[in-house]
């Protein structure tokens, strides 16, 4: 199992996108957001807000974070307006904060169930990859608010201040493990000193008990908005 979920995450972090801004298209009444958080993503969301017809749901896509103060604003935008989100892919650090902000909050099946995920960690500096744990309490509350308290008090302690930068908490849609199962999605990965990670996922845990999603209904996407994901993904691998 440990084997599985290492090759699963590792393959994760090696298709991460390189940096560039967040992609933003509207498919209907769904506002795909895809890539990496940076610093005009509250404006590209204002506009994207202010066309004709309100979105119904907010769709992440395929981000391996970025910026966080930028993560907080554009979660702070989305819960004022009261809108759901969703993710498909891999949604980690500052985008699993603008996840948190879904007034509802689902996994969907634009990528397979398998490949998504929403991951968090603590705050670290760009530049040396040092944890900075003065950042802690702003996250612990967010996580703590969004997740109405469910976020065990011991992992969110573990979470926002990690000993290594690229410690992670990985949650998956528990619709993938045995309703019997003890562990069921939620997975913790740590940094060794050799630089290999030890991963293991929590027993009597699952992302909806721990408040990451509120429904553990499977969001069936409409044609349109799986193909535009495939698109993005063909260019975000192209040369």
């Amino acid at each position: 199992m440990r084997r599985t979920l290492l090759a699963l995450l590792f393959a994760a972090v090696a298709a991460a996108p390189g940096a560039r801004a967040m992609d933003f298209h509207r498919v209907g009444d769904i506002l795909v957001m895809s890539g990496p958080v940076d610093g005009n993503d509250l404006v590209r969301l204002r506009d994207a807000l202010a066309g004709p017809g309100r979105p119904a749901l907010v769709l992440l896509h395929d981000s391996p974070g970025g910026d966080l103060w930028n993560g907080y604003q554009v979660g702070n935008r989305i819960r004022d307006e009261g809108l759901p989100t969703a993710v498909a892919g891999k949604c980690e650090s500052a985008c699993g904060l603008i996840f948190l902000s879904g007034s509802e909050r689902f996994f969907s099946d634009g990528r397979p169930i398998a490949q998504t995920m929403v991951g968090l960690h603590g705050a670290h500096s760009i530049d040396t990859r040092q944890p900075l744990p003065e950042l802690g309490p702003r996250m612990a509350y967010v996580i703590r608010t969004m997740t109405a308290s469910k976020y065990p008090a011991d992992l969110l302690q573990r979470t926002v201040y990690p000993r290594n930068a690229e410690d992670m908490v990985y949650a998956f849609h528990p619709g993938r493990y045995p309703a019997t199962a003890a562990a069921r999605g939620v997975v913790e990965c740590l940094k060794q000193p050799d630089v290999s990670f030890q991963c293991s996922m929590l027993d009597g845990l699952d992302a909806l008990g721990i408040g990451i999603i509120t429904s553990p209904e499977l969001l069936q996407l409409p044609a349109e908005v799986k193909a535009l994901l495939q698109s993005l993904e063909k260019g975000a691998t192209s040369p």
